[in-house]
């Protein structure tokens, strides 16, 4: 049994009579394939070496199942010397006949008192297993957050993407109809004060910006319209009068036309103007649409910070929490949420690392966000300069934090989320930042109102 512990990389340098100590005082499991070496909730009260064998490790949460590591032969795990846990948080299942040496907690005290060398090994491993699952964790709450901002921004620029394909495809049919009706264009007679007059009226509605007409004025107005066009007996009624209520024309405005011209005149006339405000709104939509597009790139170039310093440097926190708020916009805005902003306008900027804040503020709003209720949830982000802090609040009307979770939600690995909504390390990510800055995190809760206050040094911070 001595050579086979040796075979541990683990236990390559230990002196032979600590090993024959170990081997003597083991008791030898075996374990069948689909036996669990441990299961949630299970004591954990022995050091285990798997002789022969392999699980594998996973959770186990909401029905859901997520694999998360292996254990393979020759390999130490359950209690390891000054380790302070008591109980497993996953399963470890084996994959194939397995064969373990345990050793119970009494006797890994024993080890402790008396074999160094033992002992020193098996704390190296514990900080080695330690590093790892942080490491996994770390890089599973990047990936989250990652695949959440991805999502978000899909959606985002999907929509005004969309917006832009559409408008450009119904301008090129509207271009295409315009020959057609170009004949009748050319065969009217008007003198050049009548045409600049109509000219100048027509561009006159397309600058305007008259106040919105709610759903009966609009109403309202096209059965005014439609009225009028049946009495005047002229063509394409139905083509012409939902845009020309959309510029708000009334039957004022088309008489002043009408009168500027011939009879015969009026329709083609007044179809060329309808076609004019086709192309003025359908070229305003695709502006408007790659102008959300921009506002989006860049709202992810300031987030991200790709072409700055990765350096302490002068900020101005606003800066960060708009463009926060932008690239979280798809979960606010898909929700129906009243979003308010309360700047404090004299706020100075202060020394920090504007990435490692932006992801302060993602964790910060994106919490507040998902705890918002499904109808009225409002989100308040404060900023407010105290002597020589600047203060910021993430304050939202959500269902609270439980008081006996008040004191955890800063705990590494500790959340209250679902298995892939979360790994518990986004609010330890967050402490450990503004405390690189010199700040301080402090939370209150209670059911309608949670609010996460942030106060971070507006002189220069020590580096």
């Amino acid at each position: 049994m001595d050579h086979q512990l040796k075979q541990f990389p683990i236990f390559q340098n230990v002196p032979e009579d600590q090993l024959d100590w170990l081997v003597e005082q083991m008791e030898i499991t075996k374990i069948p394939k689909g036996g669990f070496l441990f299961e949630k909730g299970s004591a954990i009260d022995h050091l285990m070496l798997i002789l022969d064998g392999d699980f594998e490790l996973y959770l186990q949460e909401h029905g859901n199942r997520k694999a998360f590591g292996r254990l393979k032969r020759h390999t130490a795990t359950g209690l390891l010397p000054y380790s302070r846990a008591k109980n497993a948080s996953g399963y470890a299942i084996a994959t194939k006949p397995s064969v373990i040496g345990k050793l119970n907690r009494e006797k890994l005290r024993v080890l402790i008192q008396n074999y160094y060398e033992l002992t020193e090994v098996l704390v190296h491993e514990m900080n080695n297993r330690i590093r790892n699952i942080t490491q996994i964790e770390v890089q599973n709450e990047k990936l989250i957050a990652l695949g959440k901002l991805s999502a978000g921004l899909a959606h985002e620029l999907n929509n005004p993407a969309s917006a832009m394909v559409r408008s450009a495809s119904l301008l090129q049919q509207h271009l295409m109809g315009l020959p057609a009706d170009f004949k009748k264009v050319i065969k009217i007679k008007a003198d050049d004060s009548a045409i600049d007059r109509i000219n100048q009226f027509m561009y006159q509605k397309l600058e305007e910006k008259p106040s919105e007409l709610s759903m009966l004025e609009k109403a309202d107005l096209e059965d005014e319209l439609y009225d009028w066009f049946s009495d005047c007996n002229l063509e394409d009624k139905y083509d012409l009068v939902p845009l020309l209520v959309e510029y708000q024309f009334n039957t004022k405005d088309l008489l002043y036309v009408k009168g500027l011209l011939r009879e015969e005149d009026f329709n083609p006339v007044l179809k060329w103007i309808v076609q004019n405000m086709t192309t003025h709104k359908t070229v305003g939509d695709i502006k408007e649409a790659s102008s959300r597009i921009g506002t989006l790139v860049q709202s992810v170039k300031t987030y991200s910070y790709m072409d700055q310093s990765l350096d302490f440097q002068l900020l101005d926190l606003h800066i960060g929490l708009q463009s926060t708020v932008n690239v979280l916009n798809h979960k606010l805005g898909k929700a129906g949420h009243e979003v308010v902003l309360d700047f404090d306008s004299d706020l100075p900027k202060i020394k920090g690392l504007p990435g490692e804040l932006n992801q302060v503020w993602t964790n910060l709003i994106d919490n507040a966000i998902d705890a918002l209720p499904e109808e009225g949830g409002k989100l308040e982000i404060i900023t407010k300069a105290t002597d020589n802090f600047a203060n910021v609040f993430i304050k939202d009307n959500g269902h609270g934090i439980p008081e006996e979770y008040l004191n955890r939600i800063f705990e590494p690995f500790f959340t209250t989320k679902e298995m892939g909504k979360g790994t518990g390390l986004g609010l330890d990510m967050a402490i450990k930042i503004i405390e690189q800055h010199n700040g301080r995190i402090k939370v209150t809760s209670k059911p309608g109102e949670t609010i996460f206050d942030v106060c971070l040094p507006i002189n220069d911070i020590e580096q």
